[in-house]
């Protein structure tokens, strides 16, 4: 009655998965680094050690790991699952693409119009397959599979069903399941269904049912722990606590019961990790022990396991829920995991009541995703070559090679619309504009970025990331609340999503990536009573020394390059910091008499740019300034003559 594995999951509970993007690309850095300066050496116990130190000098740790090789190879298991490094922990052929996409402008020239890099990671999820452990299932086939043909998911069907499915018998099976669960049969049965299917578990059954007596040895055995068989010995107590209750005090008056609740509360809290929250949530609806009355014990009494007249049926009930909340607890645990690498490929939409697939996608898979489903498994030698290469999508399957035209047919049969594949991406770049739009009236109204940049400027980086998301940075997310608050600001003109320099996962939230070096964002301005122009909006978190010494050279930098690239020289910038250090405000001001060569013998100078704190933009947004007063009262501040030390505080913040 050994353990045996009864879901999927990719990567490793034992490393944290927030900015996932940036932790992948950041490590495929420093693993190249690592390997550079330790080519001769093999991934042992040693190096392990070695690339944990290397991981701390580069701050990608922080504290000390007790063993840390095992921590090395943790924080790298996940990379190895998805193929962008191989199992001695060098960078894959994928991998390598990826990590030289850092130094690039990303594009997005692929069939389903997303980013190069979210790309290469379909591609991989669209290879990846496990056959071990009694699994044989291309897990991310099968999400595709069951949203084609259920329209969606619910997050309890893909936390806790879909990796059930371990091959494809059981992906269909369950495609019935859950619509019968959408008729009313509970996640639970479902759940209780697959334990009874396997072996292991109905051995388990067995034992138990006749067991006699029960104690902390018999749940040694029918516990099936995957770690230390010793932490099932409470479920002993708590099982005769309730037998106590159901059969020997079932017709005492709630006085003569109330002990042993106390006692059974006590014994609720001996049982180890999450599940003692599932068992406390059955077992006492929200009570607590002070709280115990008549009306709980009329409630205890209509719980399914006091509700059993034998001992054999109340035993078969306990087994269930036993092992349906052990169940509950380790898939709960993955579908953080497995909700953040399929994100990796951006055409999956984890919206708030349902998972969906992306609209190219989704006609894109429509007729073939039955083949892919039902497609053979390749021998070990062949997978791992072709995980690891980077391969064009028809490579994967002859079932990829699809004439996009009949795609976009799918899409107007389905939608009424009259799309071409010439048109097709300015359709799905508007269709996503309006999606962005009713994001921000929902999520970003005027007061959520008033707070969320007040709770920025304070370093409430928790509250930050539990609201937007935490698959980015603070500083990133500054970045993306400060585009929609000038977004706002101006109106709602333009295309915001063209002039963000920021990754976007397919919920449209933000995603930190290593790379870097680009302007934050560039917002286009046509002509009005104003000349048409550029601004190029900066944000900063960095204080005092770390101000100038980013942002005194960059920012002018960035400005530069704009105006060579667009020949406009109205165009200009607006540095936003969190609070502002004098000195940048004297070097921002100062760059007005300094030069820039165009490369071609000629230079540019008159840069202008404009440095401003949140508390400023929050002013905006709480006076609803719009974007022609702050032009032209920027555009005065800017020629004023006002001596530069005291500029900022007779031009900015008196005026303000």
């Amino acid at each position: 009655m050994a353990f045996k594995s009864y879901s999927w999951s990719i990567g490793t509970t034992s490393f944290r998965t927030s900015q996932l993007n940036y932790k992948i690309e950041r490590q495929l850095q420093l693993l190249k680094e690592f390997w550079n300066i330790n080519s001769d050496n093999e991934w042992n116990n040693d190096t392990q050690e070695k690339y944990y130190n290397y991981l701390k000098e580069k701050d990608f740790v922080a504290g000390d790991a007790k063993r840390r090789d095992k921590d090395a190879r943790e924080k790298t298991s996940g990379l190895v699952d998805i193929g962008v490094l191989t199992s001695d922990r060098k960078l894959t052929e994928v991998g390598v693409h990826i990590e030289e996409l850092l130094n690039k402008k990303i594009k997005k020239d692929n069939i389903f119009l997303i980013p190069e890099d979210s790309y290469y990671y379909l591609l991989q999820f669209l290879k990846l397959q496990i056959t071990n452990d009694g699994l044989q299932i291309k897990p991310f086939i099968a999400l595709i599979y069951m949203i084609e043909k259920l329209g969606y998911l619910t997050y309890d069907e893909f936390t806790y069903l879909l990796p059930l499915c371990k091959n494809m018998f059981d992906v269909k099976k369950m495609i019935e399941r859950i619509n019968a669960n959408r008729l009313g049969i509970d996640i639970d049965t479902i759940i209780t269904i697959k334990i009874y299917d396997m072996p292991n578990y109905l051995q388990a059954w067995q034992v138990f049912r006749e067991d006699y007596p029960v104690t902390e040895k018999t749940f040694e055995k029918i516990g099936l722990n995957r770690k230390s068989r010793t932490y099932d010995w409470p479920y002993n107590n708590l099982y005769h606590m309730l037998v106590d209750l159901v059969f020997h005090l079932k017709h005492e008056n709630f006085i003569n019961r109330l002990d042993k609740y106390n006692d059974l509360y006590s014994a609720c809290k001996k049982i180890s990790g999450n599940a003692q929250k599932l068992w406390n949530d059955y077992l006492f609806f929200g009570y607590k022990p002070k709280q115990f009355d008549e009306e709980f014990d009329l409630k205890f009494k209509q719980i399914s396991l006091s509700l059993q007249k034998n001992i054999i049926d109340f035993k078969r009930e306990f087994f269930e829920k036993l092992h349906v909340f052990k169940w509950k607890v380790n898939l709960k645990e993955y579908f953080d995991l497995n909700k953040r690498y399929f994100s990796l490929t951006d055409i999956i939409k984890f919206e708030e009541d349902k998972i969906e697939l992306d609209l190219l996608a989704k006609y894109y898979f429509e007729n073939i995703i039955d083949d892919l489903l039902e497609e053979k498994f390749l021998n070990s030698a062949e997978y791992m070559k072709l995980f690891h290469s980077l391969v064009p999508i028809e490579r994967i399957s002859i079932k990829y090679n699809i004439n996009m035209k009949d795609v976009v047919n799918n899409i107007n049969k389905s939608l009424g619309t009259d799309l071409t594949i010439y048109n097709i991406k300015n359709y799905v770049e508007s269709e996503k504009l309006k999606e962005f739009n009713k994001l921000i009236d929902s999520k970003f109204k005027t007061a959520d970025l008033i707070r969320l940049l007040q709770q920025i400027r304070n370093r409430e980086d928790e509250s930050v990331t539990e609201y937007v998301t935490d698959n980015a940075t603070v500083p990133t997310i500054f970045e993306y609340v400060l585009a929609i608050a000038w977004y706002r600001i101006s109106g709602k003109e333009g295309n915001i999503l063209d002039y963000m320099n920021l990754s976007l996962d397919a919920d449209l939230l933000p995603k930190t990536h290593a790379g870097g070096g680009m302007a934050d964002i560039v917002y286009k301005y046509n002509k009005s009573i104003y000349p048409k122009h550029d601004l190029i909006l900066e944000a900063t978190l960095s204080e005092s020394t770390g101000q100038r010494k980013m942002e005194l050279e960059s920012v002018p930098r960035h400005l530069a390059t704009n105006i060579i690239q667009t020949g406009n020289s109205s165009d200009y910038a607006i540095f936003v910091a969190s609070n502002l250090e004098e000195n940048v405000i004297l070097g921002m001001r100062g760059v007005r008499n300094t030069y820039y060569p165009k490369g071609n013998g000629e230079y540019i100078n008159n840069l202008k740019i404009i440095p401003i704190d949140i508390e400023i933009i929050n002013k905006f947004l709480v006076n609803d300034i719009k974007y022609e007063d702050i032009y032209k009262w920027f555009d005065s501040a800017y020629h004023s003559t006002t001596p530069d030390p005291i500029w900022y505080q007779k031009e900015i913040l008196e005026k303000i």
